[in-house]
C-alpha cells in the first residue's frame, strides 16, 4: 500500500520492481531490508544506535537504479518508520532523514563508497555524525579562532586513528589469507593419504575441515571491515589449522607404527 503522506510523484518515482511494502515488512526485525546474509549490515545498523542513538534503516536494492528513485525510496521509509535511510544500489545511494539537515545527509550519502554494502553504511554513518569541522562557520566568526583550531585538531586525530585502523585491518585481512594459503598443501597431503585409512571418525574430521577450508578461502578474500570482525575470522582460522595439524599428526603417527 503506497504512503498516502507522500505526493503521488514520489511514490511513483520507486525503483522498479521493489515492493515497499514488502521493504518495511522486512525493516521491522533489524533495520535491513536486503537479499543474502544481513549479518553486517544488521551489526552496522546496532552499532550505529549504540554508538550515535542514531535509528536507522538500510536498504539494498540489488539492480542499478536511479539516484532519484532511490532517493525517493529513503522519503518514503521515513516516512513510515522516521529515523534515517539509505538506500544502495550497485551504482547510486539515495538517503533521507527525519533528523538530520538535508545537506549533511546528502554529503554523507555522497560520501560513500561502492563495493561492500556494510563498509558503505558505516562510511555513511560516520559523515552523517562526524562531518568534521564547520569550517563555514569559522570563517564567518573569527573570534574563535583558536576554539576552531582545537576542534580541527580533533577531527584530524579522529581520521587519522581510522585511517590507521584501517590499514591495520588491512594487513590482518593478508595475513590470515597467507594462513589459509597455506592450509592448502597440507590438505591435498592429506587427502592423498586418507584412502588409506579404515577410520570413519578420522574421515569425518578431515571432510569437516575440507569444508571449512573452503568457507575460510571465500571469507578472507576481502579485509575485514571493524576489528571483531578480524578476530572472529582469525579465531576461525587458528581453530581450522590446530584440527588440520591433528589429523596430519595422527597420519604420521600411524605410518611410523
Amino acid at each position: 500500500m503506497p504512503d498516502r503522506s507522500l505526493p503521488p510523484t514520489i511514490q511513483a518515482a520507486q525503483p522498479p520492481g521493489v515492493d515497499v511494502e514488502a521493504v518495511n515488512a522486512d525493516l521491522a526485525d533489524n533495520g535491513v531490508a536486503a537479499p543474502g546474509d544481513q549479518g553486517p549490515l544488521a551489526a552496522e545498523v546496532e552499532q550505529a544506535a549504540a554508538e550515535h542513538d542514531l535509528q536507522l534503516s538500510v536498504v539494498v536494492v540489488p539492480e542499478p537504479a536511479e539516484g532519484a528513485q532511490l532517493q525517493a525510496l529513503a522519503r518514503q521509509v521515513v516516512a513510515e518508520r522516521g529515523g534515517t535511510a539509505l538506500v544502495l544500489s550497485p551504482e547510486n545511494t539515495g538517503a533521507a532523514s527525519a533528523t538530520f539537515e538535508g545537506d549533511t545527509v546528502t554529503e554523507a550519502a555522497n560520501s560513500v563508497p561502492g563495493g561492500d554494502n556494510a563498509a558503505a553504511t558505516g562510511v555513511f554513518v560516520d559523515e552523517l555524525t562526524d562531518p568534521g569541522p564547520p569550517w563555514g562557520w569559522l570563517l564567518v566568526a573569527g573570534a574563535v579562532l583558536l576554539v576552531a583550531v582545537a576542534v580541527g585538531g580533533r577531527w584530524w586525530e579522529r581520521r587519522t586513528r581510522r585511517r590507521k585502523h584501517a590499514a591495520a585491518l588491512a594487513e590482518e585481512g593478508k595475513r590470515l589469507r597467507s594462513e589459509v594459503a597455506a592450509m592448502a598443501d597440507e590438505l591435498l597431503a592429506a587427502d592423498r593419504r586418507m584412502p588409506l585409512q579404515d577410520d570413519s571418525t578420522l574421515t569425518s574430521d578431515f571432510d569437516k575441515i575440507a569444508i571449512e577450508y573452503r568457507e575460510l578461502s571465500h571469507a578472507v578474500e576481502r579485509d575485514p571491515v571493524r576489528r571483531r570482525d578480524a578476530d572472529a575470522l582469525s579465531a576461525r582460522v587458528r581453530t581450522a589449522r590446530e584440527r588440520l595439524e591433528r589429523i596430519t599428526q595422527t597420519l604420521d603417527g600411524r605410518a611410523q607404527s
